[in-house]
């Protein structure tokens, strides 16, 4: 049968707070009171909470014929002499043994909050993976990342930098903590043999730095110059296969626990194969929307553009233009030249296009030398303009054999149309602007045509 037991606690040091939760959680054990000498500690203010009596004389505590143990956490040789001269059926926890109790308590505590630790990193872990499998794109996947990796591990700051093969180079994709530093949008340096990136590379496990002032082996310098005095570092590889680099940055220098390094080794897996997949499913999207020659958008992603635009265009009551255009007397130019000199010819141009068009616009070659811009939010007046500027960009241009075309320049024709004014839906836009395009031809090249210009009658052929 369990006995219930009254006790008596003498001081409110370091520790007290913690005994407090810790006996009243015991059903079998009744507090009697604290006894403090400073009213202002944390275990006093714990106690009132708790409803435990308050004693500022300890000796009153003492004397409770009801307190059946005493435990002396005062320090003091007062209530140590005191409590050894005083006849009393009390058993008395001496100083000896409230050391050992507080030990006791302190491993507890300690215990306790490496638990709460592990928790909280195996939640983050978890939320990581689960977030991370949701991921939109790359850019969403290493933002997440990054976050991930200082929250886990409590730092100040942290890079994500993706490895290049082709050019043997690192680059920055993602960063935190670096507000005072204004990071260029792309930073990247070389993978050197013997350099700092290479050892971290060559290496399984994280290569961590508490102080970077003291490395002499590798250049840190501008690591240093960024304000970072200590680091970790992990490699961030799939299969054998390098994927980048997670880097986590303080500054100022510090020595690193085991758990934060492997923590963080356990993020880099699953942080390794997510960058990967994002990237081959990121290579995917882009061959299959995107045409191999002159890297424009695709016939296929053309349609589905032009669909998509036509239906903001509808919900928000704007307008969305397109412009059509051909390369003149091009088969002229294959012929003479070979289809080598031709596909040159193509991809100067989608540069040129590129070059031209706003930022919103979508630029896609349509088939052979036909090229396509979306150009969004634009009306009739709008389009026309950015026709003009496309057409005498090109003109002004300089082709590689040129001069052996018609007016020794090679140059182009376009055709615009405008939804809703000249088309009821995405096709009909299509086939206006193509209609346009023709009759800028029939006029004899190198010209805009809106479709405004020619009428709204229906196709010769159309029936």
């Amino acid at each position: 049968m369990n006995k219930n037991v009254t006790v008596g606690i003498i001081g409110a040091g370091d520790g007290a707070s913690f005994l407090l939760e810790m006996l009243q959680e015991n059903p079998h054990i009744k507090i009697a009171g604290l006894a403090y000498r400073t009213r202002d500690r944390p275990a006093v203010k714990r106690a009132e909470e708790l409803g435990v009596k308050l004693f500022d004389d300890f000796r009153e505590l003492a004397e409770l014929s009801e307190v059946e143990i005493i435990v002396d956490a005062s320090g003091s040789h007062e209530v140590e002499e005191y409590l050894a001269q005083k006849k009393s059926s009390s058993q008395l926890l001496t100083p000896l043994g409230t050391w050992l109790l507080w030990r006791l308590v302190e491993e507890l505590k300690r215990k306790e909050r490496e638990t709460a630790q592990s928790l909280a990193e195996q939640q983050v872990l978890y939320s990581a993976g689960v977030m991370l499998a949701s991921a939109a794109n790359t850019k969403q996947t290493l933002d997440m990342i990054m976050e991930s990796a200082l929250s886990i591990t409590g730092m100040a700051a942290g890079t994500l930098a993706l490895y290049e093969e082709e050019r043997g180079v690192m680059e920055i994709k993602a960063s935190l903590g670096f507000k005072q530093i204004r990071l260029p949008e792309t930073y990247e340096w070389k993978v050197r043999p013997g350099g700092l990136t290479g050892h971290i590379l060559s290496n399984s496990r994280p290569t961590v730095i508490p102080d970077l002032l003291k490395v002499h082996d590798f250049d840190t310098g501008p690591l240093v110059e960024m304000g970072v005095r200590s680091l970790i570092a992990t490699p961030l590889k799939v299969s054998g296969k390098i994927v980048g680099i997670l880097y986590v940055d303080d500054f100022r220098a510090r020595e690193f626990s085991d758990r934060e390094v492997n923590i963080l080794s356990l993020l880099a897996l699953q942080a390794a194969a997510a960058i990967d997949k994002a990237l081959l499913l990121e290579k995917a999207e882009y061959m299959a929307t995107t045409d191999g020659l002159t890297k424009l958008y695709n016939h296929r992603y053309f349609v589905r553009a032009l669909e998509k635009e036509v239906r903001r265009a509808d919900r928000y009551g704007a307008a969305v233009s397109l412009c059509m255009l051909d390369v003149d007397h091009f088969k002229k130019f294959n012929d003479t030249y070979g289809h080598l000199q031709g596909n040159v010819v193509l991809t100067t141009l989608s540069k040129i296009l590129r070059h031209s068009a706003r930022e919103t616009d979508i630029v896609a070659r349509y088939g052979g030398e036909e090229f396509a811009v979306i150009l969004t939010e634009t009306d009739p007046v709008q389009a026309r303009l950015v026709a003009d500027r496309i057409r005498q960009e090109v003109e002004e241009a300089y082709f590689p054999g040129e001069e052996k075309q018609p007016g020794g320049k090679l140059t182009v024709s376009v055709g615009v149309a405008t939804y809703p004014t000249d088309a009821r839906d995405p096709m009909d836009l299509i086939e206006k602007a193509d209609r346009a395009l023709y009759h800028s031809k029939e006029r004899g090249r190198n010209a805009v045509t809106s479709f405004e210009e020619i009428g709204k009658a229906q196709p010769a052929n159309n029936q």
